[in-house]
């Protein structure tokens, strides 16, 4: 399953996701910040939009995870505050994050320009229609619900 939504030259992704990380998994909802563009020679709009790869476009990421197996409940909740060569980079956690997954995700993302300056955006902040993102809050926030 996989949300995304569209701001100029950001999107917003929201899959469901699976990693296995040796002889464990976590599963969960990921929530991405990914640089997009429209592809040369076509017309703006979904025809000719193209959004990048983590590797060329990654901005930010948050992991809302928990060990599925082994089964257990256990969280492993952590996001990458900016990507360094087109890597996400070591984990890092909050306990903010811990004790609220879905509502530290958002109030992230209620302050979407702020998370683009410090993510290492500031070259598209001033592109994005923040009332567009602040009207997707809620499909954006459902979104995550579902891949959870």
């Amino acid at each position: 399953m996989e949300y995304v939504f569209v701001f100029g030259p950001v999107a917003v992704i929201v899959t469901r996701c699976e990693v296995p990380i040796g002889p464990e998994t976590e599963a969960g909802a990921r929530v991405e910040l990914r640089r997009a563009e429209v592809v040369p020679g076509n017309r703006p709009g979904t025809e000719g939009l193209r959004v990048l790869s983590v590797t060329e476009g990654g901005i930010w990421r948050a992991d809302l995870l928990t060990l599925v197996d082994p089964p257990t409940d256990e969280p492993r909740y952590h996001y990458h505050p900016e990507y360094h060569s087109g890597d996400v980079g070591e984990r890092v956690f909050d306990p903010d994050l811990t004790a609220d997954p879905p509502g530290w995700t958002m109030r992230k993302l209620g302050d979407f320009r702020a998370l683009l300056v410090e993510s290492g955006a500031a070259d598209v902040a001033d592109r994005v229609d923040y009332d567009e993102v602040a009207a997707a809050l809620p499909a954006i926030s459902a979104a995550i619900d579902a891949c959870l």
